[in-house]
Parts: C-alpha cells; sequence; structure tokens
C-alpha cells in the first residue's frame, strides 16, 4: 500500500501555491521546514549499535509542531506524564466552539493572536464561574484545554476541547467531587460563553464586522457524558492534545492533478473520501498554522503549572488515593533498539552536516 506525506505535496505544487497566493512568514516558515524534514538539508543523524557495531544513518527531522512526520516519541512521552496526573474521579470533556463568522479574524497574525488568547480566556473564565457558584462545587476547577482549529476535511473549524476533573478545590483546600453525569448545564454555559468571548474581543479592541448578529446567534458549547477510567482520560489525552490537524494515513491518493483523502462525517458517523485540487488542500491546510507563540494546549486551575503538584498532592489524600504507577518505560532518547542483533541499542553517535553528506556521495560517485 502507498504511503503518501504532505512534504510530497508541498515539493510538486509549494512553488506554483505560493505565486499565486500570499503567505504569511509564519506559514513560509512551516512550509519550508517541512519541505526540508527528513532531507539532507538538515543533516543526518549517526547511529551505533553497542553490541554488534551496525551503524545507521537518519536524516534529522524539523521538529515542527505543524509537521505530521514529527514529535512522535516526545509526544508519547507527553502522555505518559500527563498519566502521572491523572486523579481516580469522573472527568468531563466539554468543547467550545466559535461562529465561523469570526474565522475571518485570523487572516491577520495579529488578530489570530488576539482572538486565541480571548478564546482562552473567556473559556476559563466562563468555567470557573460556574465552578465558583454552583452549590454543589463553590471552589477551583482544574481544566486542560486544548486549541483544535480545523474540522474533519480541514475547513476552519475554531474549537477549544476542555478536559475537566469532576470537582473543585475550596478555599478550605477541600475537594468536593461531582457525582452527576454532566458537570455543567450547556444552556447556560453557552450564555455566559459568548458574553466573556465578545467582552475579551472588546477588551483587546478587536473590531468584529457582525457583532448584532453574534449577540443574537446561538453558541454552541458541546459536553460529553462523563469518563470513569484513568485508562479513558489518557486516551483522550493522547487524543485531543498532540494530534495535528492531518494524519498522513488520511491521504489515500495523490497525483499531479488531485488528493483523495479520508474523512469522518458525522452528520452520518461514515467514513468518505473528499478528493481537493492540490492548491485547494495547500490553502486549506495552512489555514491552521498558527502564529508564533500562540500555545496550544494550557493547564488553568489546580492544575496550573506553578501549584499542581501541591494541589494534586492535596486533592489525592482527600480522595485516599496515590499517584499512579508509570508502567510503561519510555527508552530515553538517544537508545534505540538494533534491527540488526536486535539485542543491542543503538546509541546517538553524532551528527553530520550537509556539507559532509555532499562530501562522501562525491567520493562515492567518484569510486564507482
Amino acid at each position: 500500500m502507498a504511503h503518501y506525506h504532505l512534504s510530497d505535496i508541498l515539493q510538486t505544487h509549494y512553488g506554483h501555491y505560493q505565486q499565486q497566493h500570499k503567505l504569511s512568514q509564519q506559514q513560509r516558515l512551516v512550509c519550508q521546514r517541512i519541505l526540508s524534514c527528513r532531507t539532507a538539508a538538515l543533516g543526518q543523524q549517526q547511529w551505533q549499535c553497542n553490541q554488534c557495531h551496525y551503524q545507521q544513518s537518519v536524516f534529522c527531522s524539523c521538529r515542527d509542531r505543524h509537521c505530521p512526520r514529527c514529535q512522535g516519541k516526545q509526544t508519547q512521552a507527553w502522555i505518559d506524564k500527563q498519566q502521572q496526573q491523572v486523579l481516580h474521579c469522573r472527568y468531563f470533556h466539554l468543547v467550545f466552539t466559535l461562529p465561523h463568522e469570526l474565522n475571518e479574524l485570523t487572516h491577520s497574525e495579529a488578530q489570530a493572536k488576539h482572538l486565541y488568547s480571548a478564546l482562552f480566556e473567556a473559556v476559563w473564565q466562563t468555567l470557573s464561574r460556574f465552578g465558583m457558584t454552583r452549590k454543589h462545587l463553590q471552589g477551583q476547577l482544574g481544566c486542560t484545554a486544548v486549541l483544535h482549529t480545523w474540522g474533519q476535511t480541514l475547513t476552519q473549524h475554531i474549537h477549544l476541547h476542555c478536559l475537566i476533573p469532576g470537582g473543585a478545590v475550596t478555599e478550605q483546600g477541600q475537594w468536593r467531587g461531582v457525582k452527576s453525569d454532566y458537570l455543567f448545564p450547556v444552556k447556560a454555559v453557552s450564555t455566559v460563553f459568548k458574553a466573556k468571548m465578545l467582552a475579551a474581543l472588546r477588551q483587546r479592541e478587536v473590531t468584529i464586522s457582525d457583532a448584532d448578529n453574534l449577540l443574537k446567534k446561538e453558541w454552541c458549547v458541546y459536553s460529553k457524558a462523563c469518563l470513569y477510567k484513568a485508562e479513558t482520560v489518557v486516551a483522550y489525552l493522547g487524543r485531543y492534545t498532540r494530534k495535528g490537524m492531518l494524519h498522513e494515513s488520511r491521504l489515500k491518493s495523490v497525483t499531479a492533478s488531485s488528493i483523495d483523502m479520508r474523512y469522518t462525517d458525522y452528520r452520518d458517523n461514515q467514513r468518505k473520501i473528499m478528493q481537493l485540487a492540490p492548491e485547494e488542500f495547500i490553502r486549506r491546510y495552512l489555514l491552521h498554522v498558527l502564529p508564533k507563540g500562540v500555545m496550544r494546549i494550557r493547564h488553568f486551575g489546580f492544575l496550573a503549572n506553578s501549584c499542581r503538584c501541591k494541589k494534586l498532592s492535596q486533592i489525592r489524600s482527600q480522595l485516599a488515593t496515590k499517584a499512579p504507577k508509570k508502567e510503561k518505560v519510555i527508552e530515553p532518547l538517544g537508545h534505540w533498539c538494533c534491527t540488526q542483533c536486535e539485542t543491542g541499542r543503538l546509541q546517538f553517535m553524532g551528527l553530520i552536516s550537509l556539507l559532509k553528506i555532499v562530501e562522501r556521495e562525491a567520493a562515492l560517485r567518484l569510486s564507482g
């Protein structure tokens, strides 16, 4: 079965696309990184087995967060780290979606930064308000919020996934757990979220073209039923936190004139194939390049980086549970199983620059 890469599409069509469309500096930089990813342009890593002395050369990766081929090992390490912070309680998954009328704000990098910053702020203010005012809680919530800007067909669909432990910490440090299957009433949350979001945009002096229509429109907040098992919570973390806008396994066919992409149609939950022109595919992909400095994952409340360890320890003592044990051992970067003898470890020996690669290939041609 053929495997297609985003870099193959850019290699063929990016030059023409760049001539026809105006790209931001960040979009150009991302395309350049993806094109050079795992090529001689970034140099090679030299690895050697510590037992059979088998040597292997691997092209360096670009490590850009928008590249679908990068950061696999770092992603798994990050998920395993998050697993240590899962509480043995109910978890809730809420999705806050912006109306498509606000998509035009992302056409400018400066306004896009304001939009994403306002979204995180408005969502947390909304959740924090409900956590403080609901009778069964009246305390500080914890939240991991993840920004997604895409839908299944790579169209612009800006939304925030929020994974929330089912409980709050009061001012006295007491843990109050949630016993119901849903965290908050969705309609009430939607109303508050709309007000908070528009206020946050006004505070940043962002001009909205059709503010009156946005005020009248119902905003979408989706709440999934609670999650009970810690393993399910970790699966959600892996699915929604580090997943990029496109997994390359979805590319079913790539030709000079069209790209076939698999997607899930949530209207009938069926997997379908969409055919796009290369120019349209690249346009949709670049819609989701985030401005420099915009963080896609943020932690709030008692999960904030400044107080997480202390607060989780207090909560676990009240839940009478210990921190989860790390079952899966992740090999440290620089130690890989040898594919030749299957018993030794490949160890990192050093980098080979592009100049040395060219010199080596020239020497091989001369000797041949």
